[in-house]
């Protein structure tokens, strides 16, 4: 009987002692998602990627569901932080993107998102230029619309459905523009015609202005309206040439007021004398 008592003391005691060494914090810590671990196990982490709560890369307490930080830049290098690829297909667009979607998923129709994306390479079905683009589709449209565009044929910059197919222009915009104020820069000084006024300027002939005129139906230098329909207006061009006709109209006026002066001087001189 002694023994058995005994017996059940001792294993008593295992038992008690193998309790005592088991530390009181086994189970995992919940990600709060704004305070990572800091233990000295984390001393040089520079990712964090923890079951709940925020994403760290090279950044170890990150304060975002997602956020990607690296050293500084320099001024011959990029300092990219993320990278989309797809795999090259030479009959592909190989278009990666970024989607912002409303979330919907139960119900297809009732989808609606913004992607931000670039046509890289690829694309010899459609012959298109490589483009960075913004497209929106909402909950009735079939397909997505490029609202915004940038493409690689000479930095080309789209807004809306509008044809891009006139070289020597940088923006084509679809329905118009409205702005408070526009400037438009003239290169050459020779298109605003100051020389008009130069001594050696010579204006055509009142009866040839008179039968130009009567032939093409415009003035001499301003396009006509065939031109205009086809080419489009060119601002900076056009506020020239009008610039030019005023200072031929004003130059036109003097040398009448001229005339018209020796008139009455002549009438007056005859006037006297009788």
């Amino acid at each position: 009987m002694k023994k058995i008592i005994f017996f059940s003391f001792f294993l008593g005691l295992i038992a008690i002692n193998a309790i005592g060494q088991v530390a009181p914090n086994t189970k995992p810590k919940p990600y709060s998602g704004s305070k990572p671990s800091t233990s000295a196990n984390d001393a040089g982490r520079e990712n964090v990627f923890p079951a709940n709560g925020f994403v760290g890369i090279g950044i170890p307490t990150p304060s975002a569901p997602l956020e990607i930080k690296r050293g500084a830049g320099n001024t011959t290098k990029k300092n990219i932080l993320l990278k989309l690829s797809n795999e090259w297909a030479p009959s592909g667009q190989n278009e990666p993107s970024i989607m912002f979607s409303n979330g919907n998923a139960t119900d297809p129709k009732n989808i609606s998102y913004w992607t931000i994306g670039a046509r890289v390479s690829g694309d010899n079905t459609l012959k298109t230029a490589q483009t960075f683009k913004i497209s929106y589709k909402s909950a009735t449209d079939l397909t997505e619309r490029d609202f915004f565009s940038v493409d690689s044929y000479e930095g080309r910059v789209r807004i809306g459905e509008v044809g891009t197919q006139y070289d020597g222009y940088k923006l084509y915009v679809e329905q118009g523009i409205l702005t408070e104020k526009v400037k438009v820069a003239v290169k050459d000084s020779k298109d605003w015609y100051d020389n008009v006024f130069e001594k050696n300027y010579e204006l055509i002939s009142i009866k040839k202005l008179e039968k130009f005129i009567q032939d093409n139906k415009h003035l001499p230098d301003v396009p006509s309206t065939e031109e205009v329909m086809k080419n489009g207006v060119d601002l900076g061009k056009m506020n020239g040439l009008l610039l030019k006709k005023v200072e031929e109209l004003t130059l036109y006026m003097i040398s009448l007021k001229k005339e018209l002066d020796e008139t009455k001087a002549s009438l007056e001189e005859l006037k006297n004398k009788h």
